[in-house]
């Protein structure tokens, strides 16, 4: 199958999950070329408006004239529901949009409903906006969560390289008010807890402040060693992006063999076992008592990140989630590449 992955620049890192998807269509044998729908550079900066119409003109030129069967657009932006109509119009290329965001507008601004109309499959990360869509009449939504490449984290570190970043209890991710207001004092004196990520520096209180490294987004060998390195980590997920399910770094995490503590979702149980495959908290004080609980418990720890690890190889790899949206256009009628 020749599939064209449409991405922003800036996303299509290492360890991200459109590097991932890419690494994971590509595993399965099938030929995929790299579109950006957004790429900094001195015309995206300063003749915004022209680059978008001459990207979507080349990107319909493309999945029409280059033989393409399958378009699968992460997020996306700057694609035009004209583009997708014109694909659909004039080719047999399937168009799918997996969405990582909320498309009622959080970190980004809504998406029109005409696009996601216009998309044969609009596959969003979790239930709540399946459901919602659903009940606004669109049959061409499906939910499935977020996905990660095990090739990505599967380099091992030395005692010496790991040793700057060991910790009992860690965080990655930036800062937001409602993090420093729940993690202010959470661990017991002598609990080794680091916070890993972007601008911490606006945190207040003293005690968040000592326990900020490297107030920075990690790169991936960086990610890798804090997630060997120390013994739990814990999640706090935006109310806003993650409602039923969690966010994308639980699957990489736990794909990477790291015991996680999640702020606990409707649908969590759905894709891993609660308490045998992750751990959730719904109040602050559940969250201290399940960290005292397993610092304490070494076997405990080891078998939960284990049983969790095997879980997210065997269900939520980039590779397993292209094979369920093909799975999805299928049953739509829709098979891609003449199947």
């Amino acid at each position: 199958m020749k599939v064209l992955f449409c991405t922003n620049d800036q996303s299509f890192q290492p360890s991200n999950e459109p590097y991932g998807f890419y690494l994971g269509i590509q595993s399965l044998g099938h030929e995929v070329e790299v579109f950006y729908y957004r790429k900094k550079s001195f015309f995206y900066s300063n003749f915004r408006k022209p680059w978008v119409r001459w990207m979507n003109n080349r990107l319909a030129e493309k999945c029409v004239r280059e033989g393409f069967d399958l378009l699968l657009v992460h997020r996306g932006g700057y694609v035009a529901e004209e583009t997708l109509e014109r694909i659909r119009r004039e080719s047999p290329c399937r168009t799918v949009c997996f969405f990582p965001d909320n498309p009622f507008g959080a970190y980004t601004p809504p998406l029109p409903f005409g696009l996601i109309g216009a998309y044969d499959l609009f596959v969003t990360k979790d239930t709540y906006f399946e459901e919602e869509f659903r009940l606004y009449g669109f049959d061409n939504v499906a939910a499935l969560p977020h996905a990660y490449d095990p090739s990505e984290f599967e380099t091992r570190f030395t005692d010496e390289e790991l040793a700057p970043f060991r910790a009992d209890v860690a965080f990655i991710g930036g800062y937001h008010p409602f993090r420093e207001r729940i993690f202010s004092g959470l661990t017991d004196e002598g609990v080794a807890f680091r916070i890993w990520g972007p601008r911490w520096a606006q945190a207040t209180d003293p005690w968040i402040r000592e326990r900020v490294h490297m107030q920075r987004a990690l790169d991936r060998d960086e990610k890798l060693k804090v997630l060997q390195a120390s013994k739990i980590l814990i999640n706090l997920q935006h109310g806003a992006g993650a409602l039923y399910w969690p966010d994308d770094k639980v699957a990489q995490y736990m794909g990477a063999g790291a015991l996680m503590i999640v702020n606990h979702k409707r649908d969590i149980g759905r894709i891993f076992e609660l308490e045998e495959e992750i751990l959730t908290y719904r109040s602050r004080e559940e969250l201290q008592g399940l960290i005292r609980r397993y610092l304490a418990d070494e076997p405990g720890r080891a078998g939960i990140a284990r049983r969790g690890q095997a879980r997210a190889r065997r269900d939520h790899t980039t590779a397993v989630r292209f094979g369920q949206i093909l799975d999805l256009l299928r049953e739509r009628g829709l098979p891609a590449g003449g199947e």
